[in-house]
């Protein structure tokens, strides 16, 4: 056998060998939608890093919670979020001010958690009224996580950065819902699943 054929077998096995390992990580996938949302938190984590913000939590709740199986379905939902974020974050500061500065409680008294348990119902009856029932979820979150930790620094300035977080994990979200690249692979993995089990599984057909 000569040297160039020796060359070209050895190319060809390693190219067999690659593509073995691509088709096998692509057949055993565990979804688009899981990998994206895996790869945007990440990403919300190095973001918050470089901030130097103290507490990534906002960021990353939020990119999970906008992560949707399609670009569409993410942007609606990032809307959505968007609004509830901006509602329960003036809601906090107005509710921090009144409960702390103005009647002087204690944040970490018994009593100032009954009350936030209760307020809670009127963002609620907010988000309901203005026809954004799915979006309750991240507005209390976002309500509890500021009064929950407002006692620490200025209930403003801890409001606005926690309503930045949260805007960053959404548009962090949309950004890796948009990647052509994941997308393609996205379809990728759709037609390998299609063609392996004659089926089509919706866990991985996500774009």
């Amino acid at each position: 056998m000569k040297k160039d054929d020796t060359v070209t077998v050895s190319g060809t096995k390693s190219e067999s060998i690659l593509h073995k390992i691509s088709d096998h990580l692509i057949k055993n996938s565990p979804g688009m939608r899981v990998i994206k949302t895996a790869l945007a938190v990440i990403l919300c984590l190095l973001i918050e890093n470089l901030r130097g913000a103290d507490m990534p939590t906002h960021a990353c709740i939020a990119t999970v919670v906008c992560m949707q199986p399609t670009l569409r379905s993410t942007f609606k939902a990032s809307i959505d979020r968007t609004l509830s974020t901006i509602i329960a974050g003036a809601y906090s500061y107005l509710m921090a001010v009144l409960l702390i500065a103005h009647f002087g409680m204690d944040p970490r008294s018994l009593l100032f958690y009954l009350i936030l348990g209760i307020l809670s119902f009127p963002l609620m009856a907010i988000m309901i009224a203005i026809k954004k029932p799915t979006s309750l979820a991240i507005s209390v979150i976002v309500f509890l996580i500021i009064m929950l930790n407002v006692s620490q620094t200025n209930p403003l300035t801890y409001a606005v950065g926690r309503v930045i977080a949260t805007l960053i994990g959404i548009a962090v979200a949309l950004f890796v819902n948009w990647l052509p690249p994941l997308n393609k692979l996205g379809e990728k993995i759709g037609s390998v699943n299609i063609e392996k089990n004659g089926t089509e599984d919706p866990g991985n057909h996500h774009p």
